[in-house]
């Protein structure tokens, strides 16, 4: 009797432990990222010889895709790690062996207000044969002093950042 007192006190123990260790052992909730978007309509840009809008007078069509992000706290702030994609298609129009591209990220804060806007320069290359190229993106965002707590409060979007005759283009109907 004495030895099946034991293993009853044994798997007692054994039951209590396990209790306990899975009520200590709960996963951390991970800290809130700000989010990172695309802006709606400026995820692409389009390029014409001289003023006219016409398929033939098409020269590159440019798009941002593939809108990666996570982020990482420290005691100044957040970084925020983002990757995405640039592809060009060349139109029967384009000529150029090389398409430059700007685009921007803006960092809206509480209250929906714009903390920063700035400007990056891409050079997408074609091959020679192809109509079809992109370049891969990487980089880091600094937000200072903002916590894990304050993140949900911050966005960050990115597009093509347009030029006037672009964004004259894009207020026009596209019939007429």
């Amino acid at each position: 009797m004495q030895a099946g007192r034991v293993r009853a006190v044994a798997i007692g123990l054994a039951a209590l432990l396990a209790a306990c260790a899975s009520s200590e052992t709960e996963p951390p909730v991970a800290a809130a990222c700000p989010a990172a978007l695309l802006l709606d309509g400026a995820e692409r840009t389009t390029s014409y010889r001289g003023g006219e809008r016409s398929p033939d007078a098409l020269q590159y069509l440019a798009v941002l895709t593939h809108l990666q992000s996570s982020c990482s706290y420290n005691d100044q702030g957040v970084d925020v790690d983002l990757a995405l994609d640039l592809i060009a298609q060349r139109g029967p129009a384009g000529t150029q062996d090389s398409v430059p591209l700007t685009y921007f990220i803006a960092t809206i804060g509480p209250n929906r207000q714009i903390l920063s806007k700035q400007l990056l320069d891409s050079q997408i290359e074609f091959t020679k044969g192809e109509d079809l190229a992109g370049v891969a993106e990487q980089l880091t965002l600094r937000l200072p002093a903002v916590t894990p707590e304050q993140a949900a409060a911050y966005n960050l979007y990115l597009g093509f950042q347009l030029d006037d005759a672009q964004l004259e283009r894009r207020l026009q109907p596209l019939l007429r």
